[in-house]
């Protein structure tokens, strides 16, 4: 089935506005094609990305192409493509997973891991004219267990910067409180194509502080910026971290192979301090909420541009009272 998108969105309070200092005109031409175990997103007669949720230890995306169908995320292990590397398994081109969930590891796959695992899905409307794909997934312990359930939430939308991704994450514990320890072995997560990266490729690393490079490991930022080359072609991803979510502004999890993931949990391990503990208790029959918004683009944007992209669509952080 085709379902159309929208020229304005709204998701779980923020709000996209097509009069923005980054002047973005949202436009309406993504589709969405349901079939057995995926859900494709289409522009045109064209694949923008696919979300799978079949035959997997966790949900992802895959591929993610640019607006003009260039592949931005590693093939494997969908997918073996020459000359590609093979490592961590475990990182599926676009997804979610973390390290210690009340000690039990989502993030790596193995028979001593955790699975999410789909459990129902459907299209919401949170707004006149705009759709989500809605999805719930339990999260799994290896003895089978029921950690926690997850209500996830993407939209897809294009833009004259090209494609914009959120990915609304809300967590609720299964039995008794729920811990996201501190690990830095998440947290929502890209595998970049190997043009794209620092290391073997021609990739570049920004962030919104001015570091760059190899020195965004395990630093704070509200945006983070992966850009190389594929095909020829200058293609980039920027995460936006939201004023909202917990540990904001949030670490990332960025290195020269490829992986890019934004983890607010990780302070710890980052830091290396122990009194950098970001680890979060949500007490049992409350949620934990998270909104993260990728810009999947082509050609290079420059720190003020992408500064600017951030206050409109994640928001200005709250000043903080004196």
């Amino acid at each position: 089935m085709y379902i159309c998108f929208c020229g304005l969105l709204i998701v779980l309070g923020f709000i996209f506005n097509t009069q923005c200092a980054a002047e973005i005109e949202l436009k309406r031409d993504l589709t969405y094609r349901a079939e057995p175990g995926y859900v494709d997103v289409m522009k045109g007669d064209k694949l923008v990305a696919r979300y799978v949720y079949k035959d997997t230890p966790k949900p992802y995306i895959y591929p993610v192409l640019t607006l003009d169908g260039t592949r931005v995320t590693r093939a494997y292990p969908m997918e073996n493509v020459p000359g590609e590397a093979t490592d961590h398994p475990h990182h599926r081109s676009f997804w979610v997973g973390f390290g210690d969930v009340n000690g039990i590891d989502f993030w790596s796959e193995s028979e001593k891991s955790g699975r999410i695992v789909h459990k129902f899905m459907d299209f919401d409307s949170p707004s006149p004219g705009h759709w989500n794909i809605h999805t719930i997934n339990e999260w799994v312990g290896p003895d089978g267990t029921v950690v926690c359930i997850e209500d996830r939430r993407y939209s897809f939308v294009s833009c004259d910067y090209g494609l914009l991704i959120s990915t609304a994450i809300e967590l609720t514990s299964a039995s008794g409180d729920l811990k996201l320890g501190s690990t830095k072995e998440g947290f929502v997560a890209f595998r970049v194509a190997k043009g794209m990266q620092l290391k073997d490729g021609k990739g570049r690393i920004i962030d919104s502080e001015g570091r760059t490079g190899t020195e965004c490991w395990g630093k704070r930022a509200r945006w983070c910026n992966y850009t190389g080359e594929v095909d020829g072609k200058t293609v980039g991803i920027t995460i936006f971290d939201l004023p909202s979510n917990h540990g904001y502004p949030t670490y990332w999890h960025v290195r020269d192979y490829g992986l890019f993931a934004a983890n607010p949990f990780g302070g710890k391990d980052f830091t290396g301090d122990e009194k950098q503990d970001s680890s979060l208790v949500v007490p049992y029959g409350q949620k934990a909420r998270f909104v993260y918004i990728a810009l999947v683009h082509q050609g290079e944007l420059d720190p003020k541009t992408l500064n600017a992209i951030a206050d409109e669509i994640a928001g200005r952080p709250l000043a903080k009272s004196k």
